[in-house]
């Protein structure tokens, strides 16, 4: 049985880049506590020896080395005395894969999918392993030198991750075979881009398909891997970042450009997606 766990929050540098990523050098006997959180971990061991325990597994790990550890899997870590080097990264895969894209980002979000058992695929292709470690690595160098461009280069080594992990698994645990499911979404997708700034409705989404309301509900947390009102909410809040970004208007003002009054939910949604106020967000980008 596994022992009480708390739910980590995670805070980005950046609120536009959702990641983070901790090159750590530990020499000290270290017992983390259970906990989870809503990102995909990975986690490369450049020197040293490192342990992982999921709930029905522990993964051993050394130099060279990579675990994945999956969106609300419960997990803590453990190393002995030693010099140990190892690199934790981090990142919400719901703001990186786009609507043309949305149909795998169900396989690495939904609670309850344990993700550790993709570690399979570094066990059977070194290859893989040494791939993504270098991934892991680039990404780490990239976020150190901060260097003009680095965000593009983060953004592209995180979705070649993805793509190794996709690719190589033959196990089929990221089981893609339903993309007709969000096909007959589409028509949905595009009423919710087309009435984000207003009012976006439920039963008249359900009506594009002709579905009932409450099986239209299941349908899309099915093949999307986020409520109705989840996905809804997420869009209304990367328009007001981008109002916030790009245009000279109030926070009020900018509640009320994407179809969000009330205040109170427009800072609520808000700070779950970025960790900070409206005014904290536009103060801290456009330094």
């Amino acid at each position: 049985m596994v022992p009480s766990h708390i739910s980590e929050e995670i805070v980005y540098d950046n609120p536009l880049q959702p990641v983070r990523v901790l090159h750590e050098f530990r020499n000290e006997k270290v017992t983390g506590k259970w906990h989870y959180h809503n990102e995909l971990e990975l986690i490369a061991v450049v020197r040293g020896e490192f342990s992982i325990y999921t709930k029905d597994k522990i993964f051993r790990l050394t130099a060279g080395d990579v675990a994945i550890i999956g969106s609300f899997e419960p997990h803590h870590s453990f190393k002995d005395e030693g010099i140990m080097e190892y690199i934790v990264l981090q990142f919400d895969i719901f703001k990186y894969i786009g609507q043309n894209l949305i149909s795998y980002m169900k396989y690495f979000t939904e609670a309850g999918r344990l993700y550790s058992k993709l570690n399979y695929i570094f066990t059977e292709s070194p290859e893989v392993k040494r791939r993504i470690f270098d991934h892991i690595n680039e990404i780490s160098r990239e976020y150190a030198r901060r260097e003009k461009g680095y965000e593009i280069a983060m953004y592209s080594l995180i979705y070649k991750i993805i793509l190794e992990l996709v690719r190589s698994d033959r196990s089929s645990l990221l089981d893609l075979k339903n993309d007709s499911g969000i096909i007959k979404l589409l028509p949905v997708l595009d009423y919710i881009e087309k009435n984000i700034s207003s009012r976006v409705d439920m039963q008249e989404a359900a009506k594009l398909m002709n579905l009932d309301y409450f099986y239209f509900g299941k349908y899309f947390k099915k093949y999307t891997g986020k409520t109705f009102l989840e996905y809804v909410n997420y869009k209304k809040i990367v328009n007001a970042e981008l109002i916030l970004l790009t245009r000279d208007v109030s926070v009020l003002e900018t509640a009320s450009l994407i179809g969000m009054p009330n205040m109170a939910n427009f800072y609520k949604f808000f700070y779950k997606y970025n960790k900070c106020s409206p005014k904290e967000f536009r103060r801290k980008l456009l330094l």
